[in-house]
């Protein structure tokens, strides 16, 4: 067998591109091994993976509804200048409630949860009143700053009720 080099001077243009590939790809994997090896810090996903600690948790109940088997009704009186759309969860749709008018939801089982939501995404103060046994009346305004903004409502088994 006949032995040929394969680097000689008729072809210089060979061996340096063997050593120029060579020289790039020592320098690109262990850049690309130690990025993969890089441990990842907790992202903004992960954080909202979070469970949110339940309102009873961290704070006072603002009303209390006689616990039972008997159904609840709900007045919303929209006193803003906008649309509010709200939800009894598991029992109504969305549905909307212009601005100056109320709504009536009756027959609701507890637990209940009652969401409110502006579509300008401007905030909303809700102040509920309990106006007779298993009837509640919700007043929603404009809120004036974060700490007072109100999008749920919620009624416990016990018959504790949360606004958060």
């Amino acid at each position: 067998m006949k032995f040929t080099p394969l680097f000689n001077r008729q072809n210089p243009g060979l061996l340096g591109a063997m050593l120029s590939s060579l020289v790039l790809g020592a320098v690109a994997f262990p850049i690309a091994s130690i990025a993969q090896d890089t441990p990842s810090e907790p992202n903004e996903l992960q954080a909202q993976a979070q469970p949110m600690p339940l309102p009873q948790s961290v704070q006072m109940p603002v009303a209390y509804v006689l616990p039972g088997n008997a159904p609840v009704a709900v007045e919303i009186i929209n006193r803003t200048n906008t649309s509010i759309t709200y939800e009894a969860i598991g029992e109504t749709r969305d549905r909307t409630l212009v601005g100056g008018e109320e709504a009536m939801l009756m027959d609701l089982q507890i637990p209940l949860t009652v969401t409110f939501e502006r579509p300008d995404g401007g905030l909303i103060q809700a102040r509920p009143e309990i106006i007779a046994p298993g009837e509640i009346r919700i007043y929603l305004d404009e809120a004036k700053n974060l700490d007072s903004d109100i999008s749920n409502m919620r009624i416990e088994p016990n018959g504790n009720m949360y606004l958060y």
